[in-house]
């Protein structure tokens, strides 16, 4: 892995759609007008409604399950790129997350996400020795428009023997 490197691409299990928005919305009792009111969304400038933020990372996510496929095992995590990555180490802990949005998600919208790794960074710790991977993910609609920025970090290490909590 080297900084720069793109090390996956994804692109979420289906388009943004006008149900997925109104039942993400009521799920989560959002009342801002702009996921639920067409003529409100107009009057601030888009063709109708538009998804709300939270739902970029739902929305990028690829399908977790496909027909003809095994069943997933009880306690199955989201397909997380980096658990693919094959780095140093049995645990993973993310370190921080920030995202930056640039663009609304709209009705129609199909995500794809680029990973890329900014920087590797081996380190020992308290809880084991191991490397901080820093990725950059990029996410676009269909027509290559940039929606969002993640900057995320992770620490992959291997567990250095237990702490003790002091009595």
């Amino acid at each position: 892995m080297t900084a720069g490197e793109v090390v996956a691409k994804t692109v979420g299990a289906e388009e943004i759609s006008a149900s997925a928005i109104r039942r993400y919305v009521e799920a989560h009792e959002m009342r801002w007008p702009l996921y639920s009111d067409p003529e409100a969304a107009r009057a601030q400038g888009h063709d109708t409604v538009i998804a709300p933020w939270s739902m970029l990372l739902t929305a990028a996510m690829p399908a977790y399950w496909a027909p003809g496929q095994q069943p997933l095992r009880p306690g199955a995590l989201p397909p997380f790129m980096w658990t693919k990555l094959g780095l140093p180490g049995s645990e993973m802990v993310t370190t921080s997350v920030d995202l930056e949005f640039l663009e609304p998600l709209r009705i129609g919208d199909r995500i794809e996400t680029t990973y890329r790794i900014v920087r590797t960074t081996p380190k020992t710790t308290r809880v084991g020795e191991g490397v901080y991977v820093d990725f950059e993910l990029e996410f676009r609609r269909q027509d290559g428009t940039l929606v969002a920025v993640e900057r995320t970090s992770i620490y992959s290490y291997t567990p250095s023997a237990p702490i003790r909590s002091q009595p």
